[in-house]
């Protein structure tokens, strides 16, 4: 077998294609369900999947803000899925984080970095929103309330996700594909 072919036919095992796109229906392939086993939608026509931890404060501040947008785009065919990838939690630590700090959009278990994989994210709360087929639309920061040098404002001067996802239900080009941001690394992806 070809070289080429191996790495298409590895590709397609893994759920990735070249590209940064995926197979066809690739959400419900991906068997994502929310922490109490109920299948999450794959009829939005975008997902944005936000990479979160209990344990890290910049994913815990932005959850009125991801709340916000949760409410603000979901009649509008962009479904907002949080993402617990910390490999070291307990399934009844993520169920109590998400009643305790109220998050208002579903929740799937990542532990097992499957998503993480796809959307190649290192740290929470990194976002990658993907289009009906797969493909990675944007991937980054949610806003410039963080950055790497420990600052913190109280409020964002820069909403990156809000204006990828106003661009995507008004029909025009995103405005960006990528916006570096800051958080905590995400257990197990620091030799990616």
């Amino acid at each position: 077998m070809s070289r080429p072919l191996r790495c298409l036919l590895l590709c397609a095992c893994l759920g990735g294609l070249p590209g940064g796109a995926i197979a066809a229906d690739w959400w419900t392939n991906l068997a994502r369900r929310d922490l109490d086993g109920a299948a999450l939608s794959s009829g939005p026509h975008w997902i944005a999947v936000v990479f979160i931890s209990p344990e890290c404060p910049v994913a815990n501040a932005e959850i009125p803000v991801l709340n916000d947008l949760a409410a603000g785009f979901s009649g509008r065919g962009v479904l907002i899925v949080g993402a617990y990838a910390d490999p070291t939690l307990d399934p009844k630590d993520l169920r109590r984080h998400a009643t305790e700090y109220g998050l208002k959009f579903p929740t799937t278990d990542d532990r097992d970095h499957r998503l993480v994989r796809l959307a190649h994210a290192t740290y929470t709360p990194e976002v990658c929103v993907f289009d009906r087929e797969g493909k990675i639309i944007y991937r980054g920061r949610i806003d410039d309330r963080a950055d790497g040098y420990g600052a913190a404002r109280p409020k964002a001067t820069e909403e990156d996700l809000r204006e990828v996802l106003s661009a995507l239900v008004a029909g025009r080009p995103v405005p960006f594909a990528e916006k570096p941001g800051f958080g905590c690394s995400i257990p197990g992806t620091a030799e990616r």
